[in-house]
């Protein structure tokens, strides 16, 4: 598949702003292991290469077992995620797949009952931030890097 754009080139200063919000996200205090398992999720969902590629072996780098990257995708079912993983994990797939356009109670008590609300804040941010990069990518069709 051919890439249709460039985002970094098109549009430096909007390119800059999102690395300004991951720069956020990664110094928010939340664990670095968490932050990647939860961009995997959300990249794992939304079917982005690009952002797979990249995640993957950050994800390495930040202490996530290759048990835990190779099941991220089927989290319920596997027993290598704690508490805070796998609530972290059901806010991600609600905040990026909202069914009737709201975020359950229950992944919100989920997610309540292991994280600051600050913390909570952090987390939505962070996958706000990777489901727009997601989306950056798959539209513009850049290739992942090999």
């Amino acid at each position: 598949m051919e890439q249709r754009f460039d985002v970094g080139t098109l549009i430096p200063e909007g390119y800059k702003a999102m690395f300004g919000v991951h720069s956020y996200v990664q110094g928010c205090g939340l664990d670095l292991g968490l932050l990647e398992l939860v961009r995997l999720r959300v990249s794992q969902i939304n079917g982005c290469a690009f952002c797979l590629a990249m995640h993957v072996p950050l994800a390495r780098k930040a202490g996530l077992t290759e048990h835990q990257i190779n099941l991220t995708a089927a989290w319920r079912e596997a027993q290598v995620f704690n508490a805070r993983e796998r609530a972290a994990l059901a806010w991600a797939e609600a905040v990026s797949v909202l069914v009737a356009q709201e975020v359950p109670d229950a992944a919100y008590a989920a997610v309540k009952a292991v994280f600051t609300p600050e913390e909570i804040a952090n987390l939505t941010l962070c996958i706000g931030e990777i489901n727009t990069w997601n989306r950056l990518m798959i539209a513009s069709r850049t290739p992942p890097a090999l």
